[in-house]
């Protein structure tokens, strides 16, 4: 991992530590400022996807699916953008959503990593399943008690996990391969 590739995942763990302690402390604005914080992020991240792929992917083998998971990422921004004016309790369960079927990508990245023999798959299959748990355990909690704060706690806990979690693989030793 590069001196930048530490840096950008410091600061993104720093900022969802940041989001997470305003998601508990904030009463009023934090689904306006949730909803744009994620809407700014998956925009940013479609928009550079799809460069990625006009300047190089297209070029390359499978190139069509970074195409895909760019316009993807676009409508799904879109889409946040668009819930606004929906009760609290189905933005949470949204926004919960969104973080278990993160949870799965990491589950399913990690038996990648795993048939590759790599170090790191545990770690990358416990933080997937933690994610899948505080996904169901904050959506079970909005329906059953139909009330949002006890989501709310949960989802900014996991939200400061996750910023803990991206910190310390800053500092965790990486292997470098040299090829001579």
């Amino acid at each position: 991992m590069s001196w930048l590739q530490r840096i950008r995942i410091a600061i993104s763990g720093i900022l969802l530590i940041f989001a997470g302690l305003l998601f508990i402390l904030l009463p009023d604005i934090k689904y306006l400022l949730l909803l744009a914080g994620l809407t700014i992020y998956l925009l940013i991240y479609g928009i550079r996807m799809m460069i990625y792929y006009f300047t190089m992917a297209r070029l390359m083998v499978g190139g069509k699916s970074i195409l895909y998971k760019s316009i993807i990422m676009l409508d799904l921004a879109m889409f946040t953008a668009s819930l606004t004016d929906l009760s609290p309790v189905h933005l949470i369960i949204y926004l919960v959503g969104i973080y278990a079927a993160s949870g799965v990508v990491d589950i399913l990245r990690s038996l990648e990593a795993k048939k590759l023999d790599a170090p790191e798959w545990k770690r990358r299959f416990a933080f997937g399943l933690f994610n899948i748990m505080t996904g169901i355990a904050a959506a079970a909690a909005a329906i059953l008690f139909r009330s949002t704060e006890i989501p709310e706690y949960i989802y900014g806990c996991s939200l400061i996990w996750s910023g803990i979690t991206g910190i310390s693989t800053v500092f965790r030793k990486t292997g470098t391969i040299y090829i001579q």
